[in-house]
């Protein structure tokens, strides 16, 4: 019986130890992160935090132990995060208690019952970083334009009088014509997206004759087709307007439409929907018949230049930059893209619009084939 007792205790003494050992390094480990970590308790109350956490969002123990995260770290963004507003996997960004020059990007994840892990990164240098790209990106485009507006000119001097040109020279500046115009709309798109990510504001609010812009942009589309035949089906609500930046939301309906023109075969049906959804809000949608796309292309379609199949997209004037303009301009007013597509299926490309957005000037129901 003493043996047992006395091996007992020796294990005993030996567990605490190893415990003992995995509880310091554990304490050195969490010590050595460069991003904060703080254990949080079901109803939001600190529970723990190691030492980057202390300098990134200002923390102290044992001061701070026992309070609720939101009672210290008080910016607004972060509060509507913590009680749930937005996606819990892409986080959220707010400027540190400790200074606004730096910029931190918090998540939260659940574990064991009811407790959550707040993990938090100073990404100052990655904002930076991308400050400067965009910067480096406006500028670029900027001093192109003036010389491609030069050679441009040239060329369309050279091409109104086709008699004066030897005939073995009117297909080669066709060609650089073509392209001239290709590289002004990429200068362009570049000029519009590194404005739209440069103001991360909510956008101008003016009252937006969607269903008017939508007749415009039809008839460009229409254009744009030529003896490709598309039939441009369009079936709006006349009185359905939204509050917001015309520029930009006609950018962002245009793309998706010339998109849909651009990658479905000659003579596709493209059906343009323009209805109230049943919750106040609004939605913008472009379905088309084409081969459809392939789902492991579909999270990175609004990425700058992808393309699902890039030489089939320069040979029809595409610059790769149409959905990322979508996405970032239906950010600005706090609306969302939505795509649903498989091969063989067609697409359907959507711009889901908050009630807050929505406004009324009568009207009804209206259809155009």
């Amino acid at each position: 019986l003493f043996d047992r007792l006395y091996r007992t205790r020796r294990e005993a003494a030996a567990m605490r130890r190893r415990l003992g050992l995995i509880v310091q390094r554990f304490e050195e480990s969490s010590a050595a992160l460069p991003d904060a970590a703080v254990l949080l308790a079901e109803d939001g109350r600190i529970d723990w935090c190691n030492e980057a956490a202390q300098r990134l969002l200002g923390l102290r123990t044992p001061r701070d132990l026992g309070q609720r995260i939101t009672n210290v770290v008080r910016h607004p963004a972060f509060g509507a995060y913590f009680s749930g507003v937005g996606d819990p996997a892409e986080g959220v960004e707010f400027p540190s208690p400790s200074g606004d020059e730096v910029v931190l990007q918090a998540q939260v994840v659940s574990f064991g019952q009811g407790r959550r892990l707040l993990v938090v990164r100073d990404i100052t240098k990655v904002r930076l970083l991308e400050q400067v790209r965009r910067d480096f990106v406006a500028n670029a485009s900027h001093e192109l334009r003036t010389p491609l507006t030069v050679i441009f000119g040239f060329l369309e001097a050279l091409t109104v009088e086709p008699d004066n040109v030897p005939q073995r020279w009117h297909r080669p500046l066709e060609l650089m014509t073509q392209q001239t115009v290709r590289m002004q709309r990429i200068i362009d798109d570049m000029l519009m997206l590194a404005r739209l990510e440069g103001d991360t504001s909510r956008a101008s609010s003016g009252d937006v004759n969607v269903p008017n812009m939508l007749q415009l942009i039809r008839s460009e589309a229409q254009a744009l087709s030529g003896a490709r035949a598309h039939r441009l089906e369009l079936d709006v609500d006349d009185g359905l307007w939204l509050r917001g930046s015309e520029l930009e939301l006609r950018s962002a309906f245009s793309n998706l439409v010339s998109n849909a023109v651009q990658h479905t075969p000659d003579g596709s049906l493209i059906r343009l929907r323009w209805r109230a959804t049943p919750d106040g809000g609004a939605r913008f949608e472009v379905q088309d018949n084409g081969e459809g796309i392939a789902a492991e292309h579909l999270p990175r379609l609004s990425e700058r230049f992808y393309r699902v199949d890039a030489s089939r997209s320069r040979a029809r004037g595409g610059t790769g930059l149409g959905l990322a303009i979508v996405k970032h301009a239906l950010a600005r007013h706090g609306a969302e893209l939505t795509i649903h597509s498989a091969p063989g299926e067609g697409s359907r490309f959507g711009c889901v619009f908050t009630a807050d957005l929505v406004c009324r000037h009568g009207g009804a129901q209206r259809s155009a084939g």
